[in-house]
């Protein structure tokens, strides 16, 4: 099946998180392949939306739909099975009372000094102690305890800790690198991480500070996953989100150092590895069932040339994973409701997989209408695959659906 496809290079910067790092709040924390705030605001603009809309986000990562939604003042939620990705869309939506803030910034700043004597009294799993070395682990565990006990509401518990998982890849002998942690055994010493905590929360207080957007309880996040959303038929009027990309990227791991130092523990990771969107091969979730999905024939040509099975298994859950994601959206969302997928395409043994157009096609079976496929940005492919079969560039691309 055919669908409209245009250029829009005016949006290729938009696409990735490279502006938002001087943006205020945003720039708080940042996921690899995030979009911008311009991206959201254009699309508002584009579809009318005002403040007696809502708007969905179902991956919504670092937070950037809902903080940009409510930039503007209009209503927004967003969904994600990441601990870590709910604190952060959180922390970066809340309206803070600044006196009060300033005043357990005060308490806590006082507590610093105790870093260096800190013996830590919890168990942390083996990556956590690895990556750590050296009393950086006990520093970080210090101003851990220091956040939990201090008298504080949820909301400013949630800032502070923000602010110190932030600087947690600053300590961390393991790196993210692509899909997977490498191990560079850098990162500062144990003594330093009371100053850029403290350079954190002072940044992040000054962004508080000069920041004007919208009050109220409209903007949050959740823990809920996109196959079984827990909002009522017909709550959404709009949509904006990015599904993660089937780029084998396991953010259970690039994030495992901070998702294991303050949320879980190594059972608790590998259940959410699991459960999580099948864009990775590790992935085995449970799902509901998925009915009268057919996987579209454009898909089983690339699929069947890929020589890995693990990444043709990874390929056909990503699908299944995204018809029974997009069958959620139709019933949340309203008849008429706009929806926005930030998507980019796949290459494997020289096989490219149009995302972008397959997922045109099963939201077509789920109940959406594809009103057009918007061309942002061409990226290259991995070394190996360039390596292997030349220098092939994939698109990213916009792929707006409306509710049938």
């Amino acid at each position: 099946m055919q669908y409209r496809t245009t250029e829009w290079a005016a949006w290729r910067n938009w696409v990735t998180p490279n502006s938002a790092k001087n943006m205020s709040i945003h720039r708080w924390y940042l996921f690899p392949h995030s979009f911008t705030s311009n991206l959201v605001h254009a699309l508002i603009d584009e579809w009318g939306l005002d403040s007696h809309d809502r708007i969905l986000d179902p991956f919504s990562g670092a937070g950037t739909t809902i903080l940009a939604a409510k930039e503007v003042g209009v209503p927004c939620i967003g969904y994600d099975l990441s601990p870590l990705a709910v604190l952060v869309g959180n922390a970066k939506t809340t309206n803070y009372e600044i006196e009060s803030l300033v005043s357990v910034w005060n308490k806590l700043e006082r507590c610093l000094h105790h870093c260096n004597s800190h013996k830590i009294g919890r168990s942390y799993p083996d990556l956590v102690r690895k990556a750590l070395p050296n009393r950086r682990l006990e520093a970080l565990d210090s101003i851990s305890t220091d956040i939990d006990s201090i008298e504080c509401s949820p909301s400013e518990r949630g800032f502070f800790r923000l602010a110190l998982i932030s600087i947690i890849p600053k300590f961390s002998h393991a790196t993210a690198n692509g899909g997977w942690l490498r191990w560079l055994y850098m990162g500062e010493q144990a003594e330093k991480v009371p100053v850029y905590f403290k350079q954190q929360v002072e940044m992040m207080l000054t962004d508080v500070v000069t920041s004007q957007s919208s009050c109220g309880r409209n903007w949050y996040a959740q823990k809920a996953d996109v196959r079984e959303m827990p909002a009522a038929d017909g709550t959404f009027s709009a949509l904006i989100t990015s599904p993660p990309y089937p780029n084998r990227h396991d953010y259970t791991r690039i994030f495992g150092v901070e998702l294991m130092f303050m949320f879980q523990d190594w059972e608790e990771n590998k259940a959410l590895r699991y459960q999580t969107f099948h864009s990775h091969p590790e992935a085995r979730p449970n799902r509901p069932k998925a009915g009268e999905y057919n996987p579209p024939k454009d898909l089983e040509a690339p699929i069947s040339l890929v020589s890995d099975n693990r990444i043709r298994i990874m390929l056909h859950g990503y699908f299944l994973d995204m018809y029974l994601g997009l069958r959620e959206v139709a019933r949340v969302c309203q008849k008429g409701a706009k929806v926005a997928l930030v998507l980019g395409n796949a290459r494997y043994d020289g096989q490219t997989v149009m995302v972008d157009e397959i997922t045109a096609e099963i939201g077509e079976q789920a109940g959406l209408c594809c009103n057009e496929i918007r061309a942002v940005r061409w990226r290259g492919n991995s070394a190996q695959q360039m390596g292997q079969f030349g220098r092939t560039a994939s698109r990213e691309s916009v792929v707006i659906f409306e509710i049938s």
